[in-house]
């Protein structure tokens, strides 16, 4: 019984670490939302027609987002390098010498894998995946907004405006689309989980691999520039007495 929960525990930490990883990148695709949200609808007469001024704020909203999680993750890999390393130590003492470094920044559940990268990105595309379904399942319904006379009710409205929020940047695009008469199953918008998923990716494992590179040129030059030191010839101090000094040709 204290093993599973221990088991538990370990899994409920590293879960929390994956979620908390996912926090600032999240962050910004929901500003992105909110951004897109109110650049495309300010006015009092909204014009729910797709046009070139929404398909630009679109590409602005999406690209700043996604630039900022490649960011992010790429430093997240960096820092989860540094633990393994951490942790490597810790468990090479451990089992050398019965016990390991007491190494008071080291977390395990924040140790490098290659996998994570890409859970940290299926939690920040978990609300693109939820709003999407949202909108698929309901789409006649949200459709009616563009008939004449048409329109949501205050409770349905609510989630309508909270969906465009979270995940206005993939939702958004194809609500002005469907309302230009394309016809788009919002079903589609679905996909676009997986953005984050492969940014956070590849990201996550190019941060730590260069985080890697630069400890192993940091060392080689290191090594060198101690390699140089000794092999350096060592200058004899013969004092100041006349006829100690070697005499020098001229």
């Amino acid at each position: 019984m204290g093993k599973v929960k221990k088991t538990m525990k370990k899994i409920g930490r590293q879960i929390w670490e994956l979620f908390k990883g996912s926090i600032p990148a999240a962050l910004m695709y929901f500003c992105a939302g909110a951004v897109l949200l109110m650049l495309t609808m300010k006015g009092e007469d909204i014009v729910y027609a797709w046009d070139s001024a929404k398909l630009g704020w679109t590409l602005v909203c999406g690209i700043v987002a996604m630039a900022y999680n490649g960011l992010v993750s790429y430093a997240q890999g960096g820092n989860a390098y540094e633990m393994l390393v951490s942790g490597n130590m810790k468990r090479v003492s451990a089992a050398q010498y019965g016990e390991g470094f007491k190494i008071s920044t080291h977390k395990e559940a924040k140790e490098y894998r290659i996998w994570k990268g890409f859970a940290v990105g299926a939690f920040c595309g978990l609300f693109t995946l939820i709003a999407g379904l949202i909108f698929g399942i309901n789409q006649t319904k949200i459709n009616t907004v563009f008939e004449e006379g048409g329109a949501w009710g205050v409770g349905f409205g609510v989630v309508v405006i909270a969906c465009f929020l979270l995940s206005g940047w993939s939702i958004l695009p194809f609500f002005y689309l469907n309302a230009s008469g394309y016809a788009i199953s919002y079903f589609l918008t679905c996909l676009f989980a997986l953005i984050p998923i492969a940014i956070t990716g590849g990201m996550y494992i190019a941060g730590a691999y260069g985080k890697r590179n630069k400890t192993i040129r940091q060392q080689e030059l290191a090594d060198k520039a101690a390699a140089a030191e000794a092999n350096k010839p060592k200058k004899i101090n013969y004092g100041g007495l006349p006829g100690t000094k070697p005499k020098k040709r001229k």
